[in-house]
């Protein structure tokens, strides 16, 4: 299902993993929000293993706890107790300075609302990480990037001149222009038509299979499933399963017992 890779070589991959090592972890973590009446505890107790050169999705109903899983993950959120590790780094131990320079280097985003810059060019969104980093774009590889992602032809276009499929495939190209070692899609196909989001998984898939990524997708869509190496179910903050080499059919199978209520003991 992957797209195949037709750029240089010499781009095809970033550092490559060692065989079987974690990407990103979470030990016991939880998060809760607001105070008294008005708390919600959005993670109980979460452990959870993202391994290297795998494209996970993280499902479940809505209010499960799936985005709140990835953004302390990536380090856009903190847990308010437990542990998030990175690349190896606990990501407690990091001050905001810190925190921003690893995410980074290691990391990419890809947002259901694209949050491209309107002003900029489909090129000047991709390019941005690397202008806000200081460093210097490599045209090869932006041109590499666009072609695999089919924008080269509107490298000069704005956000408003462009379909919901092409302004998601920018902003696919500005997660991996840095060539980061994670990427984190959050409801990546929430917006898009089923041509579009049948050929945004094809490319999360080609990012693990060429360039030797590790992906993490939340979504609520279940034609995720047959791009996933591994799913990850949650249910009420807690992980209530994970399935190997998930089929759509098998997860819209599990979501619907996992959308009927639950008792709060049940795991």
């Amino acid at each position: 299902m992957a797209v195949p890779w037709e750029g240089p070589a010499s781009h095809a991959a970033v550092t490559p993993w060692p065989a079987q090592a974690v990407a990103a972890e979470m030990l016991d973590g939880v998060k809760v929000y607001g105070r008294g009446v008005t708390t919600v505890r959005a993670l109980d107790g979460v452990t959870a293993r993202f391994f290297a050169g795998q494209l996970t999705a993280v499902m479940g109903p809505s209010g499960s706890g799936k985005s709140t899983l990835l953004h302390c993950l990536a380090g856009l959120d903190r847990l308010t107790s437990g542990r998030a590790l990175l690349a190896g780094t606990d990501l407690g131990s990091l001050d905001d300075r810190s925190m921003t320079l690893l995410r980074r280097e290691q990391v990419g985003f890809i947002f259901q609302a694209y949050n491209l810059v309107p002003t900029l060019s489909a090129e000047e969104n991709i390019v941005l990480p690397l202008r806000l980093a200081r460093r210097k774009p490599d045209r090869e590889w932006v041109q590499a990037l666009a072609a695999l992602l089919g924008i080269a032809d509107r490298l000069g276009h704005r956000p408003s001149e462009l379909s919901g499929g092409q302004q998601q495939r920018v902003a696919t190209a500005r997660a991996l222009v840095t060539r980061p070692r994670l990427v984190f899609a959050d409801e990546p196909t929430g917006n898009l038509d089923s041509s579009s989001a049948t050929r945004l998984l094809g490319q999360l898939r080609a990012a693990v299979d060429d360039f030797h990524q590790s992906v993490v997708v939340v979504t609520h869509d279940p034609r995720v499933a047959e791009y996933a190496d591994r799913a990850l179910f949650l249910a009420d903050g807690q992980v209530a399963y994970t399935m190997n080499e998930p089929t759509s059919e098998a997860v819209l199978d599990l979501l619907a017992g996992l959308s009927r209520p639950r008792p709060r003991h049940a795991r």
